[in-house]
């Protein structure tokens, strides 16, 4: 139930309003500015509805007050035929005004429209901020700081991005920055990994069609082109585009029209495009695997990310963040990392980037017994051990690394779950969905274990 503070200097008016809302709204009422304050600051209403000229504190006043406290709708009564009043309201931020004497149905539309104004303005700010923090982007290398600088100007920009780097190095999460920062955040972000897509599903997949369009079309399906309308539709590994299909792409943006499959209706589409590629786009040109106006098509504004090889500086940051987002999802102990294991960090080369690292890290975890990962628990492509001299050392070493993985796995399991349960066998497997037999002979196993 929303609460509404209604201010006036005379009483009778006030039970009005409390006597005809306080069925459908929880009522609060102040005879001065002051009184309306105190109100303010320790009741936090959702609506504020007050009269102009009262005594120790004016309406104006108030409002302006009241703006410094709370972002909340602030309907003004003034006096009959003074405009003036209303206008200098409304500059001053009032969201509505109503005039003297007051008509209560009136009042009662304008104060719905307000709560409903204030509830989709709240939802739009709280998603905004959800939107804001998807991003993930940790970085402190001078490049991509000066790229996550330039993101604000790209958003803006209605058109077609280019985002270049190594698999790894988070081009998805750069597309979906822009998208969240963009004038069409509200709208959806399609991303599709080009290579993925079957050859001959490519026109299914992107165009859609309609029920008893081929065999097996059992139903009508809405295509990538379509489902990103009014939002972003990010294209990965574009490089891997075929020919024929690069064709069909550049006629959509082209037209901005699509036909489903089946179907002889033109269907408009309005998406923003930002594709990506770890391939040399100007070189394929050159040699007639992509097609020369397309990527002038798609080349309007370019982002290039530097491998992780070469941000050295971000290597720590990362692997904090990552080590930080783990402990927090799977209730993990694990803290810090050593610092001769964080100079083994900075010294691999990192081939899958961002991904790989991130990768790294949770292995490690799993592999840690105490707060800190210390070197042993890296995976040994970090540690660069001695190679396997043959295939019989390898399926050994195999064997062993795999049972030590199990075996830590499992004892963090029922630790975990004993200590939610203080000890209590029984509830901790109906905690966890188990049989109670199966949890006794787990902790029989570990009890036998010299981890």
């Amino acid at each position: 139930m929303n609460t509404i503070l209604f201010v006036d200097d005379e009483a009778h008016m006030l039970e009005l309003m409390s006597m005809h809302f306080s069925k459908k709204y929880n009522v609060l009422t102040a005879k001065d500015g002051i009184e309306a304050l105190r109100l303010i600051q320790s009741k936090h209403p959702e609506l504020l509805v007050t009269d102009v000229k009262m005594p120790k504190m004016d309406g104006m006043t108030l409002l302006k007050e009241t703006k410094k406290i709370l972002d909340i709708p602030i309907i003004v009564v003034t006096a009959f035929g003074t405009i003036e009043n209303a206008v200098d309201a409304i500059k001053a931020g009032a969201y509505d005004y109503i005039s003297k004497p007051i008509n209560v149905r009136d009042l009662e539309m304008k104060i719905q429209r307000a709560l409903e104004y204030s509830n989709i303005k709240q939802e739009n700010m709280a998603l905004k901020k959800r939107i804001r923090k998807v991003s993930g982007l940790v970085t402190r290398n001078t490049t991509m700081l000066e790229i996550l600088k330039k993101l604000p100007e790209y958003a803006e920009k209605d058109l077609p991005v280019l985002i270049l780097g190594e698999s790894g190095t988070g081009k998805e999460l750069i597309a979906r920055e822009i998208h969240a920062r963009s004038k069409r955040y509200l709208g959806p972000f399609i991303a599709v990994n080009v290579s993925a897509i079957p050859e001959d599903l490519f026109e299914s997949e992107f165009f859609g069609y309609e029920k008893g369009a081929f065999t097996g079309a059992l139903s009508e399906k809405t295509g990538k082109f379509e489902a990103a309308n009014r939002g972003t539709l990010f294209l990965d590994e574009i490089g891997d585009m075929r020919l024929e299909h690069q064709a069909k792409l550049l006629r959509v943006l082209q037209d901005s029209k699509i036909t489903r499959l089946g179907s002889v209706k033109e269907i408009e589409v309005d998406f923003r495009l930002v594709c990506a590629t770890n391939k040399p786009l100007d070189k394929m040109t050159e040699n007639g695997k992509f097609r020369q106006d397309l990527y002038y098509r798609i080349n309007v504004m370019r982002i290039e990310i530097p491998p992780l090889r070469k941000r050295p500086e971000d290597i720590e940051a990362i692997a904090m963040h990552y080590l930080k987002n783990y402990s927090k999802k799977f209730g993990e102990s694990v803290k810090s990392i050593s610092p001769k294991a964080m100079n083994m960090l900075k010294e691999y080369e990192w081939p899958g980037n961002v991904r790989e690292l991130e990768n790294v890290i949770l292995r490690a975890m799993i592999n840690a017994s105490s707060e800190e990962i210390k070197i042993q628990d890296l995976p040994n492509e970090i540690k660069k051990e001695e190679e396997f001299m043959d295939y019989k050392t390898y399926l050994i070493r195999k064997k062993i690394e795999k049972e030590k993985l199990y075996k830590e796995l499992q004892r963090r399991f029922i630790s975990s779950i004993l200590r939610k349960t203080n000890g209590n066998v029984s509830k901790a497997a109906e905690l966890a969905g188990m049989d109670r037999r199966l949890l006794q002979n787990m902790i029989k196993e570990i009890k036998n274990w010299q981890i």
